[in-house]
């Protein structure tokens, strides 16, 4: 007697589709927060290069002028080509006219750059220098050489950024480092050269909690 061979190619049920379905939905989830784990790194990476360039620019400048690096901000003196703040002073080291616009060693990568439509000759900064180097007595040209403690203070950060107040300043405050860019952290560059990125914590306060914005020898 002849018997029906059953078909071994059944098609699936709804309920094993919707674990396949389930399945590539975690792994599509999975993948774009890889994707983007990697896409933040690699902002990361280059806002930090940034920062190191700027500050191999400011060591240019120091080789020719004594071992002082610019100051942080104008001091009063507003003429570009006499004033001493860095944003004047830097651009020339890296064949830039100015600091403005985007994709430039002066701009972080993670900040969006827009034009300015207030104020059109605003230049928003989103890396700003320490501006207690440039106070009392390092007023104007602030020197690194013989603070033990360079590894530790900030030279410059990321900033907050915009074409009002603060944005525009050149100098920077506890108040004005930007922790939101990255994520919950900013990147720094010190006085010794070196770059890395700090990290504030829920229960920190600003970024005096996180940062060294004077040298301990500066406090005797």
């Amino acid at each position: 007697m002849w018997q029906r061979r059953q078909d071994s190619c059944r098609g699936m049920t709804l309920a094993e589709l919707m674990v396949v379905v389930a399945i590539i939905g975690i792994l599509g989830s999975l993948l774009l927060s890889v994707v983007g784990g990697v896409r933040r790194s690699a902002v990361l990476t280059a806002c930090l290069s940034n920062l190191r360039q700027v500050g191999m620019a400011a060591g240019m400048y120091a080789d020719d002028h004594g071992g002082r690096y610019p100051a942080s901000r104008n001091h009063g003196i507003t003429d570009p080509d006499q004033s001493p703040a860095w944003f004047y002073r830097l651009p020339s080291y890296v064949d830039r006219p100015d600091t403005r616009g985007r994709n430039t060693v002066f701009q972080s990568p993670s900040y969006q750059w827009r034009d300015p439509e207030i104020f059109t000759n605003a230049s928003p900064k989103s890396y700003k220098m320490n501006d207690a180097l440039s106070r009392g007595g390092r007023r104007r040209h602030p020197t690194a050489m013989g603070i033990p403690d360079a590894h530790e203070v900030v030279l410059f950060a990321n900033a907050v950024a915009g074409e009002t107040g603060m944005g525009q300043w050149g100098h920077l405050v506890p108040s004005g480092v930007d922790f939101e860019r990255h994520g919950g952290r900013t990147t720094v560059l010190f006085l010794d050269g070196h770059g890395s990125a700090a990290v504030r914590e829920p229960e920190d306060g600003d970024a005096r909690s996180v940062l060294h914005f004077a040298s301990r020898r500066w406090r005797r």
